[in-house]
């Protein structure tokens, strides 16, 4: 029988969200719930959850949100058994794109060892997204010093891209709207993505850093194969912000990705772990899907930053922006 009642018991699962029918994805996620004093503390994705349990009840509570934005609550109830958790769930909250309610399961996570024997699998082509499998968590577990940031985050000043600068690699790979093309090379791989023209290179022969090399929104990447499967390792990286939200991103933080690829090679995808303990209790994740599609192009990425500096004017709100110019120097 799987123990819940240790004052220190620590479960990690791997768990699933139904799809309302098969020709949708299910949703995939990790699920962490510690017994701490006589409550139950619980994360999916790295983001606090409710949990309660009673008996060989649970239910759990996930705050989500829909891909216009709109916030709304996935309400799990079931039960648990040796290793394994299931039920069903309930939408609540207004969305503006329609979300169902349906089965879940969860297994106790197996510990992953890595594959020494790499096996290399042909990545280029050019990916476009496909329906994810991301829970779209929307709250993080935030430290005190990363809370204190964000409380005083405005979004339409504050976020990068708003102001066309881009707002860096873990917010291009997490948010996943746009293409990207895929060129193999001797001992690097070079990412070409739509969103920003941003260009990204992976060396898999453990390149380091030159010492003069400066921090940036990109990083520095290095890649190896895990049997078939490609880690990336990213590091340099400045202080930026995670996603719309604006929660932060410390410089000295580091990425990490997992990226598999699909037998009939047409489907890749993505798991993404933010690991930044300056800011986060538990480490982000956010995971991401897409096709291979021959028929589409790169296409040049066009954005007016006058726009944007416009209105302010229009509004009588520069010299606020200006004066809020620390908000956009994180470390």
């Amino acid at each position: 029988m799987l123990r819940l009642d240790g004052a220190d018991q620590l479960i990690d699962n791997s768990i699933t969200i139904g799809a309302p029918s098969d020709n949708e994805a299910a949703i995939i996620g990790e699920l962490s719930i510690k017994k701490i004093n006589d409550g139950w503390v619980g994360h999916v994705e790295g983001g606090p959850v409710e949990v309660k349990i009673e008996n060989e009840n649970i239910e759990i509570l996930i705050d989500s949100r829909d891909l216009a934005g709109f916030v709304f609550f996935r309400r799990l109830s079931g039960k648990y058994s040796d290793n394994t958790m299931s039920g069903s769930f309930t939408i609540e909250g207004t969305t503006e794109n329609p979300e169902y309610g349906g089965i879940w399961s969860a297994t106790r996570k197996k510990v992953k060892i890595r594959n020494t024997e790499s096996n290399p699998k042909d990545l280029s082509g050019i990916w476009t997204p496909a329906p994810g499998v991301d829970f779209r968590k929307y709250s993080m577990d935030l430290t005190d010093k990363a809370q204190a940031w964000h409380d005083d985050y405005i979004d339409h000043y504050d976020q990068p891209n708003v102001r066309c600068v881009s707002p860096g690699i873990v917010a291009i790979v997490a948010w996943g709207a746009y293409p990207f093309e895929v060129l193999n090379s001797d001992n690097r791989l070079t990412f070409l993505y739509e969103v920003d023209s941003e260009i990204r290179r992976i060396y898999l022969d453990d390149k380091e850093p030159p010492e003069y090399y400066p921090a940036s929104g990109m990083g520095f990447s290095n890649g190896y194969w895990d049997g078939d499967e490609l880690i990336i390792e990213t590091q340099m990286l400045e202080g930026n912000v995670r996603d719309f939200r604006g929660e932060p991103i410390s410089e000295g933080a580091r990425m990490h990705e997992r990226y598999s690829i699909s037998e009939d090679g047409g489907t890749l995808s993505a798991v993404i772990t933010l690991l930044d303990p300056d800011n986060y209790k538990q480490p982000p994740i956010r995971r991401r899907k897409w096709v291979k599609n021959p028929k589409t192009e790169i296409y040049p990425y066009e954005c007016d930053p006058d726009s944007f500096y416009r209105q302010m004017y229009n509004e009588n709100k520069l010299d606020m922006y200006f004066e809020r110019s620390h908000r956009r120097q994180i470390n």
